[in-house]
C-alpha cells in the first residue's frame, strides 16, 4: 500500500494531450536497469512513442503499448542513467509532451547512474579551437569598432544635404 501511495505522489501531469506519467526501476544489474514507463493519454491516439535521450548517446524511440483504456506503457532495459523522456502521440492530433527526466517522473536511478540528461557537461572544443574562436570574436569586435568610427566620422565632413544634388555634379552628356 505504501508503494502505491509513493507511485501516486511522483506521477507528473504533462499536459497537452497527456495526463500523468510515471517511471519505475524494476530491476538492475551491474551495467543496466529495467524501467517501466507509463503515460496517460487524454486524446485519441493511433500510437504513442517514448523518446529517450542522453548527451553523447544515440536517441532511443520506443513504441508504447496500450495497457488500459488511455494508459500506455513499456518495460525496457536501459543504461543506468537519468534519461530525458519526451512522449509523443501519433494520430488525428499529433503532439509531444514537455521533456521530463526519469527521475522527475519517479524512477530511482541506482548508484552508478551518474549521467544525467539535464547535466551540463564540459565543452568538446579543444584549446586550439577555443583560441581561434576568441581571435574571431576579437576581430569581429575590432571590425565593428572601425566601421562605427568610419560611419560617424563621415557624417561631420560634409555640411551638404545628401538629398540635394549640385548642378556641377550632374553629367549632361
Amino acid at each position: 500500500m505504501l508503494s502505491i501511495a509513493a507511485l501516486v505522489l511522483v506521477a507528473v501531469e504533462l499536459g497537452g494531450g497527456f495526463g500523468d506519467a510515471t517511471a519505475t526501476v524494476i530491476s538492475t544489474n551491474s551495467e543496466s536497469m529495467q524501467v517501466e514507463l507509463h503515460v496517460e493519454v487524454t486524446i485519441p491516439a493511433d500510437a504513442v512513442l517514448a523518446h529517450l535521450a542522453l548527451p553523447g548517446e544515440p536517441n532511443l524511440t520506443l513504441p508504447m503499448l496500450e495497457r488500459e483504456d488511455g494508459i500506455y506503457g513499456i518495460t525496457t532495459e536501459l543504461k543506468k542513467a537519468n534519461y530525458q523522456v519526451i512522449f509523443e502521440i501519433l494520430g488525428p492530433t499529433s503532439t509531444q509532451s514537455q521533456p521530463v527526466t526519469l527521475g522527475g517522473i519517479g524512477a530511482e536511478i541506482p548508484d552508478g547512474g551518474t549521467t544525467s540528461a539535464d547535466s551540463t557537461e564540459a565543452s568538446d572544443v579543444s584549446a586550439g579551437t577555443s583560441g581561434w574562436i576568441w581571435l574571431a570574436v576579437a576581430f569581429g569586435a575590432a571590425s565593428l569598432s572601425l566601421l562605427t568610427f568610419w560611419v560617424l566620422s563621415g557624417r561631420n565632413d560634409s555640411d551638404e544635404d545628401p538629398d540635394q544634388i549640385s548642378a556641377g555634379s550632374v553629367d549632361s552628356s
